[in-house]
């Protein structure tokens, strides 16, 4: 192969990668955008390739529904909640969450998130969930103030 070939195939290769990865990235933002848009109106969005899947409930009652099934989010590109404090962390890490998107999350489920491992994006960072009266912790965040096994959460919460 001369050099102008060599060069030529070079370039080539190089505008293939740059447009899969721009095709890649589109796919990306488009499904992040559909994410958002889902937890305007659902509490619980789990993306899978190209499936999504919509629950809802207050709380972390839609996080729980989907684990009690035998459900896991292993397979799940991202995983959307609306609010995230310890209490959905820990259940998210229980069932396999490896990137997690929120509106809103609190401090101590970041440290959570840090701790095991899962990535995760949010919009607004919050000191802690509160309830909903804005005069006490959630009662859920309560239950778990001390509990660092997500394990320990679920266990807590399934009773």
């Amino acid at each position: 192969m001369n050099r102008r070939s060599f060069i030529k195939s070079t370039l080539l290769c190089g505008l293939a990668v740059i447009l899969a990865f721009n095709s890649a990235q589109a796919k990306r933002n488009d499904m992040e955008k559909t994410l958002r848009e889902q937890l305007q109106t659902h509490s619980l969005v789990v993306v899978e390739d190209d499936k999504i899947s919509c629950y809802d409930g207050k709380g972390i009652s839609p996080l729980l529904r989907f684990i009690e099934n035998g459900s896991t989010f292993e397979n799940a590109t991202i995983v959307g909640d609306k609010k995230i404090g310890r209490a959905s962390a820990l259940l998210l890490v229980y069932g396999k969450a490896k990137k997690v998107y929120t509106p809103v999350i609190s401090k101590p489920a970041i440290e959570v998130f840090k701790a095991f491992k899962v990535k995760y994006s949010a919009d607004e960072v919050v000191e802690n969930i509160m309830n909903q009266t804005q005069t006490d912790l959630c009662p859920m965040e309560k239950k778990v103030q001390n509990v660092n096994s997500p394990e320990e959460a679920y266990k807590i919460f399934k009773n």
